[in-house]
């Protein structure tokens, strides 16, 4: 909340030494039975704003502080906020992510009016058709048949929903509008939305658009700049908390007077985690005195070049938190320690793997970077193959602290196998690539071609030494004018298969 104006405004307003403390309230209803439903409460949740969104909702670092379950309410005739400084009630009514957008405006109203306009049929054919890509959910039977959605499956539509729509709606429902984060944009955005709503009226899909979670959202300009970001105010956070602080507390219960055994069972929660942050606080400054000690026979240490690091290859099952370092502008490749399978038949890779063109296009790659070879790859050679790659690259500081990450697979169809074990489908992912010696412009992929990545290897001792793995790659055609409608990029089909060194955007 530290990087919205009502927090400076507020901050002038105080006496010197003073320190802003915001109050950040939420409350919901919740069911702690699991089959009978005949069992409520009405958790109340409080934290403050001087918490970092990161750790918000964090069972383990305590960062909600109190909770209450209500069994009555008590009238009030004068609101609790009358009397209060630096109160005005109405700024306290905040945008709600959760119920006013992914299950509001986008889950109740512009999932149902499209599903009226397209038809559940091909509506549901087309997010079959969407193939698999890692961190992305594949709706392989559809959504009309879904009775219960949360959250995460409405983000996870809105990911796809503009490309899914295209083709199949009136240019006029399907509107054009920047893909930026801005303030200014948003509001341009809803104005256009507004001024061209009447096409669903005309398409008879809804009568009128008195809806209050729609007219919230000309709110929401005003809220980003006095609160910050909406994620830091939205209730998914304790939706999440029912979990750990209702839910759980319930089944510690004997399911009688709950009430006071569960209350009972989170302060003896809160005691056991000040008890276990104070034993490794003590650790810590243990460790930090022994450090301190040895401080002068450290600093010889060389932990070498950046070059050495960027050539490293690291398990790619690693934990996010123990994940490579980044060093400097490079984008780390990582593999797993050892090749999924060692000595592949480069039969197998034609036919299992579809790279039809391998043999050539490693004997290209091997006359271009690897002039002094003198041995002809053939169908006799093996290749040590890595089901995929995770590439590593810089925070962006306008998302968080941590890396980015993302994972490439290339990965044959495997069988079902006796019994009853399932098989498992191929999986050939795309990937950006920097094509050529341009410099890619990551707003308006200048410079970036899509590829289907067939085949993640190493080359074989017997063709020299080359440091980095190699991938064999399937190029699509270049990018043609953006679609007038939804303003995405357009592709078209595979014409030039490659084997090139690992670079994506």
């Amino acid at each position: 909340m530290w990087t919205g104006d009502w927090w400076c405004d507020k901050q002038k307003q105080l006496p010197k030494g003073a320190t802003i403390a915001p109050v950040i309230l939420a409350s919901d209803k919740t069911c702690l039975s699991q089959f009978r439903g005949d069992k409520s409460a009405w958790p109340v949740y409080l934290s403050i704003g001087n918490i970092a969104k990161k750790n918000e909702g964090r069972f383990t670092d305590s960062s909600t502080i109190d909770e209450t379950v209500l069994k009555w309410s008590v009238p009030t005739r004068c609101p609790f906020w009358a009397n209060l400084p630096h109160t005005d009630i109405f700024l306290a009514f905040t945008p709600d992510l959760l119920h006013q957008l992914h299950k509001g405006v986008f889950k109740d109203h512009l999932v149902r009016w499209c599903l009226e306009i397209v038809g559940e049929a091909e509506m549901d054919a087309r997010f079959k058709a969407i193939p698999d890509y890692p961190g992305l959910r594949h709706f392989k039977k559809g959504i009309s048949a879904v009775k219960q959605w949360t959250g995460t499956e409405h983000k996870q539509m809105q990911r796809v929903f503009i490309g899914l729509l295209a083709g199949a709606v009136p240019s006029q429902v399907l509107l054009r509008t920047h893909t930026s984060d801005t303030l200014e944009y948003l509001e341009n955005a809803l104005v256009v939305f507004h001024a061209n709503k009447d096409i669903l009226h005309e398409l008879e899909v809804h009568g009128h658009f008195n809806i209050p979670k729609l007219h919230q959202l000309s709110h929401y300009v005003q809220s980003i700049l006095l609160y910050g970001t909406t994620d830091g105010f939205n209730t998914e956070l304790p939706e999440r908390l029912h979990i750990d602080f209702a839910k759980e507390a319930y089944r510690a219960s004997n399911k009688r007077d709950y009430e006071e055994q569960m209350a009972l069972w989170l302060q003896r929660q809160e005691a056991v985690f000040l008890r276990n942050s104070y034993l490794e606080w003590l650790s810590v400054q243990s460790q930090s005195a022994t450090i301190a000690g040895h401080a002068d026979h450290d600093h010889n240490i060389d932990s070498g070049s950046d070059s050495e690091m960027e050539d490293l290859q690291f398990e790619s099952r690693a934990a996010p938190a123990k994940a490579p370092p980044v060093i400097g502008q490079y984008v780390l490749h990582v593999l797993a320690k050892a090749p999924a399978h060692p000595r592949t038949s480069v039969q197998q890779l034609i036919t299992a793997h579809g790279a039809v063109s391998f043999l050539p296009a490693l004997k290209l790659f091997l006359h271009k970077h690897i002039p002094k070879n003198c041995i002809v790859p053939g169908p006799q050679d093996r290749i040590d193959v890595f089901r995929q790659v995770v590439i590593v690259a810089l925070p962006d500081p306008q998302v968080g602290e941590s890396p980015r990450q993302w994972r490439i697979r290339a990965t044959p169809e495997v069988p079902p196998g006796p019994g009853r074990k399932p098989g498992f489908p191929a999986k050939f992912d795309m990937a950006l690539i920097n094509n050529g010696g341009r410099t890619t412009n990551i707003q308006t992929l200048d410079g970036a071609q899509v590829a289907q990545v067939r085949v993640i290897f190493t080359l074989p001792r017997q063709f020299g030494t080359y440091s980095r793995a190699l991938a064999y790659s399937e190029w699509f055609t270049p990018f043609r004018e953006p679609d007038p409608f939804s303003g995405l990029l357009q592709d078209g089909t595979i014409h030039q298969p490659r084997v090139d060194k690992r670079k994506r955007l």
